[in-house]
């Protein structure tokens, strides 16, 4: 019984390179009729969307904000109000160091000193 073609391609120890009508045919796998209108589609968007970025001014990705249009200065205004301010310390000196039972000497603001455990 003689092997079908097919098998003797899939068994083939040097398979025949590929030529230009095979390499054609695989850059075109996967995609449809409208592969190249929706991707220049996709580039024109992403260009519009980069221009009104650039015409609002704000790089998300320099200040971490989000656009104006998304800003809600009233609840942030009550959110701010409702907590308690943070203080900034400078540590300068530390009781006992290298043990569980180490102190630390703190400055606040100039104002204060406070010696306690750190939690």
């Amino acid at each position: 019984m003689a092997p079908e073609p097919e098998d003797d391609f899939l068994n083939e120890k040097n398979p025949r390179p590929l030529d230009e009508d095979d390499i054609a045919l695989l850059k075109t796998y996967g995609l449809g009729p409208y592969s190249n209108s929706i991707k220049k589609v996709e580039k024109e968007i992403k260009e519009m969307a980069k221009k009104i970025n650039d015409l609002c001014g704000i790089k998300e990705s320099d200040t971490g904000l989000a656009p104006p249009s998304q800003w809600d200065l009233v609840s942030d205004k009550q959110m701010m109000q409702e907590e308690q301010p943070l203080q900034v310390a400078r540590c300068t000196k530390i009781i006992s160091p290298n043990t569980d039972d180490a102190k630390y000497v703190i400055n606040v603001k100039q104002i204060a000193k406070v010696c306690g455990r750190l939690r």
